[in-house]
């Protein structure tokens, strides 16, 4: 059945609209017409069964039948740090993450990252990113949006606070770290979540790395070989799934897109 967004669904009673670009794939790209049932959520975690009562060329009248109850979110949460990648690498790491079930990417710079953005174009990729997340959540069934944050550099990463008093865990890939492997690493102790920093093209200088330790991060490795950075992301969330998270609802969400 197909999914459309609509924003705070709490607030909106019986009936909702449908607008912009969710009206035109549900008009123009799904085909849909009045009497059609479909789903929407909020990407807070709201998600109901509707019915399609009208659509005009401005927007479809949906009558809320039932909410729905089932819910596709990890139950450890994952937050992936990413140091921007090149060109469309960084539209694929949040496409892929969200599907695997990230909460949050915190887009960063450091001193490897190349190129750099001004605030204007690091405000319009941010959307773009936030687009992205939306449309990977609908494909894979998710009833939460991954927030997409604005990009802050690598000083303002290792200072970001989390609300409450939740324990993460906090890890650093690091291609040289020779101990710690991520499988030894991620053990069932009473985390809530983690929070994952990644490194873009280059990966991380050492001195980044040991900025890093000195607030908590614990470097570890993916392996012997040198991975891409949107491989290094997508395989540090499978891991953190398949260890602690929920990895028969992450194969099922894979294999409904295959």
């Amino acid at each position: 059945m197909k999914r459309f967004f609509v924003e705070n669904l709490a607030a909106k009673g019986k009936k909702v609209l449908i607008t912009g670009k969710e009206l035109h794939h549900l008009k123009d790209v799904s085909r849909l017409k009045r009497g059609d049932d479909i789903i929407v959520f909020d990407g807070k975690g709201l998600e109901f069964l509707g019915s399609i009562e009208l659509i005009s060329k401005d927007a479809a009248h949906i009558l809320l039948k039932k909410q729905l109850d089932t819910t596709r979110e990890s139950p450890f949460e994952i937050i992936l740090a990413q140091g921007i990648a090149k060109g469309e690498k960084m539209d694929f790491i949040i496409q892929k993450t969200t599907e695997l079930g990230v909460s949050r990417v915190i887009p960063f710079v450091t001193s490897r990252t190349v190129p750099r953005a001004d605030k204007e174009q690091a405000a319009k990729k941010a959307q773009r990113w936030q687009r992205i997340a939306l449309e990977a959540a609908k494909q894979c069934g998710r009833n939460a949006v991954p927030q997409i944050e604005q990009l802050i550099t690598f000083a303002e990463v290792l200072n970001t606070t989390f609300p409450g008093n939740k324990k993460y865990l906090k890890i650093i890939s690091w291609e040289a770290e020779k101990k710690n492997s991520i499988k030894e690493i991620l053990k069932p102790d009473g985390t809530s979540g983690c929070i994952a920093l990644i490194g873009p093209e280059g990966g991380f200088s050492e001195a980044e790395v040991n900025q890093a330790k000195e607030k908590g991060f614990m470097p570890v490795s993916l392996g012997p070989r040198i991975l891409r950075a949107e491989t290094a992301a997508i395989s540090m969330v499978t891991i953190i799934q398949y260890e602690l998270g929920d990895m028969d609802g992450l194969e099922k969400c894979i294999s409904e897109n295959i």
